[in-house]
């Protein structure tokens, strides 16, 4: 059996939205479906069996009204513009947060209205699971779908997601809840103790515990890029995570190579003949700088470095030979990476 673990970590959940259309693309069908706090409500698409949706719905979602801010205060914030009006509106939503006793949970709600069908989930041969923390003796819960009020489906997802600062409510058997990260940010062990052969964890490095788990039995998919804010209320920033997620789902499913890039496998062998040119010294000090242990390693994060600061597009497979071709015509600067990477051999 092949499951699915999804982190928490609020607006960062976008990243998982590109992560499984790249699954879903190269026909990865999965048989459970794990989640903490917004992890939790994208497996529940997921499961329901409408997880190609999930970057339609993201892009469409304005995370401002999720959060209950106005759509002046959201376009101000996302445009960066601090004037009076920004400090009005400020202090406004301050006054009714703390007079709300936290942010109020209608608009995370009708996301959970608007996009998830109960129905769906509950028919489905999807296994569906969460983890929440019951606040009164602060007792972990994992809880599958089977094991859930199926009229309740909706409040279990809300309990995994309730952070300290939304206004308290009672949810499910007239408790308090807590957000499952406070527990387990990625409930991998959920599935691997259910006898799951491979999982599949999404990574978004939201705040909260990551459990240990068997590592032989786990593909992590993770972004060594930012992810933005939990709260981040840019739309720029959700579109931005969704392809990130895709292209880095891309580098693990096929075994690509990069960090922050996508590039077509090439053996230690390959990377060791293009830097044959290069003096000792030079390489020694480019693999300093990096950290880096092999001549793979160094070359590709030397190449990742060029491509960062002169704004290369991230979202495209490449050729590492024609993006070397390409970076070595770019204008000279003086830098001892742009150095060494102008001594990489472009032939083979």
């Amino acid at each position: 059996m092949i499951g699915l673990a999804l982190e928490g970590g609020g607006v960062r959940g976008s990243y998982q939205a590109g992560v499984y259309m790249a699954m879903y693309e190269a026909g990865i069908k999965f048989d459970g479906v794990c989640g903490t706090s917004i992890g939790a409500l994208n497996g529940a698409v997921i499961a329901s069996g409408h997880g190609e949706d999930l970057p339609k719905i993201w892009r469409s979602l304005s995370m401002g009204q999720v959060f209950g801010f106005s759509e002046e205060f959201t376009k101000l914030v996302n445009e960066k513009i601090v004037n009076l009006d920004f400090f009005k509106l400020t202090i406004a939503n301050i006054i009714k947060i703390l007079g709300n006793k936290g942010i109020e949970l209608k608009g995370l709600k009708e996301v959970l209205d608007n996009y998830l069908n109960i129905d769906d989930l509950l028919k489905s041969e999807i296994d569906f699971g969460i983890c929440t923390v019951r606040f009164k003796d602060l007792q972990p819960l994992y809880l599958f779908k089977e094991d859930m009020n199926k009229e309740k489906i909706k409040d279990y997802i809300l309990a995994s997601s309730f952070l300290p600062f939304f206004k308290r409510e009672k949810l499910i058997d007239n408790n308090y809840y807590l957000d499952g990260g406070f527990y387990d940010l990625g409930p991998v062990n959920m599935l691997l103790n259910k006898g799951y052969q491979k999982v599949y964890l999404v990574k978004v490095h939201g705040i909260g515990i990551s459990r240990p788990y068997d590592s032989s039995k786990v593909v992590v998919i993770e972004s060594k890029r930012n992810l933005g804010k939990v709260m981040d209320l840019d739309p720029k920033r959700i579109d931005e995570n969704v392809k990130m997620g895709y292209y880095d789902a891309i580098r693990v499913l096929k075994n690509y190579d990069g960090e922050k890039f996508v590039f077509k496998r090439h053996s230690e062998k390959y990377y060791r003949k293009l830097n044959r040119k290069v003096n000792e010294k030079t390489y020694k000090r480019v693999k300093d700088f990096f950290k880096s242990d092999s001549y793979k390693d160094t070359t590709i994060r030397a190449m990742e470095y060029i491509m960062e600061h002169e704004s290369i597009n991230y979202y495209k497979i490449y050729n590492f030979r024609k993006i070397l071709r390409f970076v070595k015509k770019k204008e000279v600067k003086k830098h001892f990476i742009y150095d060494y990477v102008r001594k990489l051999k472009t032939y083979y």
